[in-house]
């Protein structure tokens, strides 16, 4: 009766550790790794709602043999020919949503803010906190970059010499794009977004934009914010109107391609 009871004993215990195995075979399965690793992309195209406005050249006053050979233009508000609208940044604000691996390696990385053709390059720059902001003068003439609208860190005011640079480590977010300036040539401006998040977009000179590499199955929540206007708060989609409160959205991202389309933006939100 010994030998049966240890013999059942065996079986049991057996048994079980191959429900264990089983068990963690199926948390690793094929299907649960692509699940894991399924991602989408974002994209879209802000459109001028109504006639596009006629850009307007910039006073070029100091050092016009320089500044002014490209004829640089007013920059505040780009629509190209076809409506599309530059310069809508578009970031995730949702927290805590999963993260692309790729996304470690650029996480120190420097990004340029080049003063060139008597303008800055990019009119709108992203930097992610703990990247460094380098601050370069491409042109023959004496530049001067005025970051001093920082909240979250610390405010500068550089000057550059032709083919001088400048380093600035941002380790704080800032809210909203951080307007910077050139104290030596008046109609200089730019602004800089500088966000944890690497999901984070800049419209092109057609409006479009795209964010790669997005959580698939999760819903999240987006913020879009126009440089120098502010939010965009009263889209059309797909020929209706909408309201994105303080210009936030959100969208459940698909594997694959996540297309919005255009998204028509009212001239009250581009001041």
């Amino acid at each position: 009766m010994n030998f049966t009871i240890s013999l059942f004993d065996h079986l049991c215990k057996t048994v079980l550790r191959g429900l264990v195995v089983a068990l963690a075979v199926a948390m690793v399965s094929p299907a649960s790794l692509v699940a894991a690793e399924s991602w989408g992309t974002l994209k879209g195209r802000f459109v001028f709602d109504g006639d596009p406005p006629k850009p307007s050249k910039v006073n070029v006053n100091k050092d016009t043999d320089v500044c002014g050979k490209n004829s640089p233009m007013v920059e505040d508000l780009v629509v190209d020919p076809s409506g599309g609208v530059a310069n809508v940044g578009i970031w995730l604000v949702t927290k805590n949503a999963t993260e692309h691996p790729e996304f470690s390696e650029s996480a120190d990385s420097v990004v340029v803010l080049d003063n060139k053709d008597c303008r800055f390059e990019p009119y709108l720059g992203v930097v992610r906190v703990g990247q460094t902001l380098r601050l370069h003068n491409a042109d023959p003439v004496s530049h001067n970059v005025n970051g001093g609208s920082f909240r979250k860190n610390t405010p500068f005011n550089d000057n550059l010499p032709p083919e001088a640079s400048v380093d600035k480590v941002l380790k704080n977010e800032e809210r909203l794009g951080v307007p910077l300036s050139c104290g030596s040539h008046g109609w200089m401006k730019s602004y800089v977004l500088v966000k944890k998040t690497p999901y984070i977009a800049v419209s092109d000179a057609d409006g479009t934009f795209e964010i790669r590499n997005l959580p698939a199955g999760e819903k999240l929540e987006f913020k879009t914010w126009h440089a120098p206007s502010g939010y965009i708060t009263e889209p059309k989609l797909e020929g209706k109107a909408t309201k994105w409160k303080r210009g936030q959205f959100e969208v459940t991202i698909q594997e694959g391609e996540n297309d919005l389309g255009d998204i028509v933006v009212s001239p009250k939100d581009l001041k």
